[in-house]
């Protein structure tokens, strides 16, 4: 069993052993050969940034972006689960001490600045742990 992930990207520039790749981030419906008569199909381009000190790659060229299934995992707990059971548990705090919805709501979204500001300024040391590497195609 595999557990590595690949995306296929284009090489945009290289500087000081980081390779900048663009690749094109597809939504699940975009392969679909109907997607031209659905509304929601869309694409969006993204640089990613690639540790590439050593490998002789040239600008232009096609390459694949490698990540590991547990990077994916560790992503998808700090942007989706842990912030889901952060403004869950808020809003049923909130809920429990007043009756009123809408502010309950409120508080449990305002709860989510903290959280998201802190990850911010963890961003040099998440970068670290969310590192991909190159392979040719």
């Amino acid at each position: 069993m595999d557990n590595t992930i690949k995306h296929e990207g284009i090489v945009e520039r290289i500087e000081n052993g980081i390779a900048y790749v663009k690749i094109i981030q597809h939504s699940a419906c975009s392969g679909c050969h109907v997607k031209a008569a659905c509304t929601i199909a869309d694409q969006q381009e993204k640089i990613i940034e690639t540790v590439c000190s050593g490998c002789n790659i040239k600008i232009g060229e096609r390459v694949f972006i490698v990540g590991n299934e547990t990077m994916s995992r560790k992503a998808l707990k700090l942007a989706i689960i842990y912030p889901f059971f952060c403004l869950f548990g808020i809003l049923c705090i909130a809920y429990a001490f007043s009756v009123n919805e809408l502010l309950s709501g409120i508080l449990s979204i305002i709860a989510l600045i903290p959280y998201y500001t802190v990850l911010y300024f963890r961003k040099s040391k998440l970068r670290k742990d969310f590192i991909f590497t190159l392979e040719k195609e």
